[in-house]
């Protein structure tokens, strides 16, 4: 068998690993998966409030061994979003749903099927000589927290890294960065506010890496609230902070209040910064260049959150651009949350990991294509530390992923397996 058992699919995709919630059951079950390939098995507990987060870790020989390749892969996964919009899976994001050579569910191509094609690969690749370590990380969608708590283990040294993500099997070998920001100011509420209007938008959800090929629900609930001069009372929308919104929801009365015109003279000025951004262009990328994209709006306790991300380019001043948002917030009397930069991985078209992995595609048939990413990923913290990083997985991720009936191929899996087996069972040491 070329792909991994269609039980393991299935169950993968059934168990939940949202990425605000514990990833724990996804664990507990791919630990017997790995034992019975025969790896060593580790895990990392962090704590986060109330929840417990793992860091999944199997290994051949030892993860100080030198020049030890990592396969890593995300184990979370954005919400599901608005579960009617998943025809393809009769309303239930988690029911995968096989449909020819497709299969449809969330995580199937962002990414969970892909860990369970390496761990196939590791079974083909026996016995192993070439020291290698499958890693599952947590929290990868919501700013790459779990590879970075990775890296706080002393014996975790590899020297070379296969970041899963969805790539239609193309090698990434450079990315954007990724800010994510939020923004917070108290909401008064009106002495009129008995009489509320409440109203709803929708939008087309899509990875805000394209922003283009969505329509942004916040966005268009905003436009309609400032051309009707009306003030908000509540304002919610959008479910994660790297996808564009599908839906937002205002209660609402019929003047305008301070906090409107605020958060009128905000967006202005958002927008302005964004169309500077778009001007630094590098056409390696698709788009070619960056923008500010309004991707959360919440109401608690008294305050209004707003969450927006920009998708950087290797050449922006991220600290200049840090300082001009830090700078505006503050002209419009809006307190920063948060505000966390995910570096881009600015790699080479050549080194001894893309050189193996060309030609370990090339012999299964699969032609070589070198290209670049518009989104963020772990392999630029593995970059940060030292070890050659190149992305790479099944499946096709723009206008695929972070929007409902994401599919990835029966054809792809299969393909991938055959390369991590391919890259599994070269040399120790390796050579191209």
């Amino acid at each position: 068998m070329r792909t991994p058992p269609m039980k393991w699919l299935e169950k993968a995709i059934e168990i939940s690993s949202v990425t605000q919630q514990s990833n724990q059951n996804i664990v507990r079950f791919l630990i017997p998966l790995l034992k019975e390939t025969g790896l060593s098995v580790e895990t990392q507990e962090v704590k986060e409030n109330d929840e417990v987060f793992y860091n999944l870790i199997a290994y051949s020989h030892t993860l100080s061994s030198p020049n030890l390749l990592v396969l890593n892969t995300h184990l979370d996964t954005v919400s599901g979003g608005d579960h009617s919009a998943w025809t393809k899976t009769h309303g239930d994001p988690f029911k995968m749903t096989r449909v020819k050579d497709r299969l449809y569910g969330l995580g199937t191509a962002d990414v969970k099927l892909d860990f369970l094609c390496k761990i196939w690969a590791a079974r083909l690749a026996k016995p192993w000589e070439r020291p290698f370590a499958l890693v599952g990380t947590f929290g990868e969608e919501r700013g790459l927290i779990g590879v970075n708590h990775l890296f706080k283990l002393k014996s975790f040294k590899p020297k070379y890294a296969l970041v899963g993500e969805p790539s239609n099997l193309e090698l990434i070998y450079a990315h954007k960065g990724h800010l994510i920001f939020t923004l917070s100011i108290a909401l008064k509420t009106p002495k009129n506010s008995s009489r509320l209007i409440a109203k709803k938008w929708k939008g087309k959800s899509a990875h805000s890496s394209t922003p283009e090929l969505g329509e942004n629900a916040i966005r268009k609930g905003l436009t309609d609230i400032f051309k009707r001069g009306l003030g908000i009372v509540a304002l919610n929308g959008g479910s994660d902070s790297n996808r564009i919104p599908d839906l937002c929801e205002a209660s609402l009365i019929e003047e305008k209040t301070p906090l409107t015109q605020t958060l009128l003279n905000l967006m202005f000025e958002i927008d302005e910064v964004s169309k500077e951004l778009k001007k630094l262009k590098d056409n390696r990328f698709n788009p070619a260049s960056s923008q500010i994209s309004l991707n959360q709006a919440s109401t608690q306790n008294g305050k209004l959150y707003l969450t927006f991300d920009i998708r950087l380019l290797p050449a922006m001043n991220t600290q200049k651009l840090q300082q001009k948002l830090e700078e505006l917030a503050k002209r419009h009397g809006y307190q920063v949350e948060s505000l966390a930069i995910d570096s881009a991985m600015k790699g080479k078209k050549n080194g001894l990991l893309i050189n193996q992995a060309s030609q370990s595609l090339k012999s299964c048939g699969v032609k070589a294509i070198k290209k670049t990413k518009a989104s963020s990923t772990e392999a630029a913290i593995y970059q940060q530390h030292g070890a050659e990083a190149i992305v790479f997985g099944p499946g096709i991720s723009i206008g695929n992923v972070h929007r409902p009936n994401e599919y990835n191929s029966l054809e792809q899996l299969s393909l991938a397996t055959e390369f991590y087996t391919r890259m599994l069972k070269l040399p120790a040491g390796g050579n191209a």
